[in-house]
């Protein structure tokens, strides 16, 4: 049993935000067994025979002792449509292969690609994704995500978003959104009409 796990994305037979993946892995490990890990996330992982011009995951679990994973082509799907759904009890500060609550949650979709959890009146991530609005000049995160995704940690690192409090109410103060997370990048080029947000 592997409980906590890496989603990373492969590009050019390169790992993408290698330092984020390692980083989460080092403060989630260090949460769940309350010790240091004696070894690196990326121990034991060779890239070889992959396509430079496709897009890989590379799906790493692990548990106290060790680590097992797999390689896949991934086929790019982003959700273009969310339906705002309530949960003030949901938690996933860690990145858990038990995903019991979140799919429960996806599972109100409807017609809708994906949901958008708001808890405690705060808007926190869609099922799989980090999300980003922009009111046309700024691009603001939610402060309050229910993951720490690797791609919004490097966005914030890189000063090229800012964190706020954002309540549903605050949602149409925004023109647009895009969801992001460690295989879907910012891309300033697929931004969302925010009235694909709605409550269904």
């Amino acid at each position: 049993m592997y409980p906590l796990f890496e989603s990373v994305c492969i590009e050019n037979s390169q790992i993408k935000n290698e330092h984020y993946h390692e980083s989460r892995f080092r403060s989630s490990y260090i949460q769940q067994y309350k010790t240091h890990p004696n070894y690196s996330l990326f121990d034991g992982i060779h890239l070889t025979n992959l396509d430079n011009d496709l897009t890989y995951k590379l799906k790493i679990g692990y548990k106290q002792h060790g680590t097992r994973f797999s390689i896949s082509l991934y086929e790019n799907s982003i959700p273009t449509s969310l339906k705002l759904v309530n949960d003030d009890t949901i938690t996933y500060a860690l990145k858990r292969n038990n995903r019991k609550k979140l799919n429960q949650l996806f599972d109100q979709k409807g017609n809708f690609d994906d949901v958008l959890i708001v808890k405690n009146g705060l808007i926190t991530d869609a099922s799989y994704s980090n999300i980003l609005f922009t009111d046309g000049k700024l691009i603001t995160t939610p402060s309050s995500p229910l993951l720490q995704g690797t791609c919004r940690a490097r966005l914030l690192e890189e000063n090229k978003i800012t964190e706020a409090h954002i309540t549903e109410s605050d949602i149409q103060n925004f023109k647009s959104f895009q969801l992001v997370n460690a295989l879907n990048d910012f891309d300033n080029t697929r931004w969302v009409p925010i009235y694909n947000i709605q409550r269904g």
